[in-house]
């Protein structure tokens, strides 16, 4: 028995609670998988795991064990980490998780650039939707919008905030009006985010003014940059973080509605486990994240005159 993949094998099983996920998360077989957790339980002399039908539970020994396992396979981590930065490489991988349009958007482009500083790191970068379990899965960094952090084993740092604007064709204001309002949305036909947390429910401030509209519109899509596509395509209003509206803003596809008024701006933020932080790549990865947001406020202030003057021209 290869004594460290062996551990490393019990801490992957006991932090996903599955034998086939780990296999999958360490490119490994399921019977491999078995078999190294079952020659260490052999040589400890104690089960570790209990297995039921549906899912795989730490038994009361593999609780102190697990803690343990971590602590050295850290701290083994953390000793390799030494002594490659000691001769400057960097190397290993990073695993990161983000928001579809987000990642299409902005965040592959910065990937790409952290990769050509590092050319010996091998970075995963899973876009999705779906709100991952940054420890159970295996991240090292996931990127998401604000909220309440699950997991106090979680570290959140901000990397900005995202600005959320109106928007729709051209044709479609030519055609149906615009909408002098918040109110007056619901005389319109308005394309929904499916995966907000309140799907139709627009709020928007004024001064000390506050407008919360409930908006039922033809299409609900769970991704930003198709909304933009069909709200381009004359479809209907919608309510776009700026990533998602910036194309078809400069292009003239997209017109900025309700310019006097502002949307929540969704925080966005880089999320670690609070152990994974001691890693060199990950302090690496985080501090080239926060360092390509410091002129943002600039980037959305100038698209903003950008779809004024194209209004005033119009």
């Amino acid at each position: 028995m290869d004594k460290l993949t062996a551990l490393r094998v019990f801490r992957r099983v006991a932090e996903l609670a599955s034998f086939s996920a780990t296999a999958r998360d360490l490119r490994l077989s399921n019977a491999a998988v078995s078999k190294n957790v079952r020659e260490l339980e052999e040589e400890l002399g104690a089960p570790l795991l209990q297995r039921t039908t549906r899912r795989v539970h730490l038994t009361a020994a593999g609780e102190q064990y697990y803690a343990r396992v971590v602590s050295v396979l850290d701290e083994l981590e953390s000793a390799d980490e030494a002594v490659s930065e000691q001769s400057n490489a960097v190397r290993g991988r990073l695993r990161v998780a983000a928001p579809m349009s987000f990642g299409l958007s902005e965040l592959a482009a910065h990937v790409a650039a952290f990769g050509n500083l590092y050319p010996e790191l091998t970075i995963e970068l899973e876009l999705n939707d779906r709100f991952v379990d940054v420890i159970q899965e295996g991240f090292d960094v996931a990127v998401r919008g604000s909220g309440p952090l699950p997991d106090s084993n979680l570290v959140a740092k901000k990397l900005l905030d995202i600005e959320r604007m109106v928007c729709a064709s051209p044709e479609y204001v030519a055609q149906n009006g615009e909408p002098k309002s918040p109110q007056a949305l619901t005389r319109h036909r308005c394309l929904v985010y499916s995966l907000s947390s309140r799907p139709g429910v627009w709020t928007f401030h004024k001064g000390k003014t506050k407008a919360t509209v409930e908006l039922r519109g033809p299409l609900l899509v769970n991704s930003s940059l198709a909304l933009a596509t069909a709200a381009a395509e004359g479809a209907g209003v919608v309510l776009l973080p700026q990533f998602a509206a910036k194309i078809g803003l400069a292009s003239g596809r997209l017109v900025r509605l309700l310019p006097d008024w502002s949307s929540e701006a969704q925080a966005l933020y880089a999320l670690y486990p609070r152990h994974r932080f001691t890693s060199r790549i990950v302090k690496l990865f985080v501090a080239y994240l926060s360092d390509q947001y410091p002129a943002r406020g600039v980037a959305e202030s100038s698209i903003r005159r950008m779809a004024r003057a194209r209004r005033n021209a119009s």
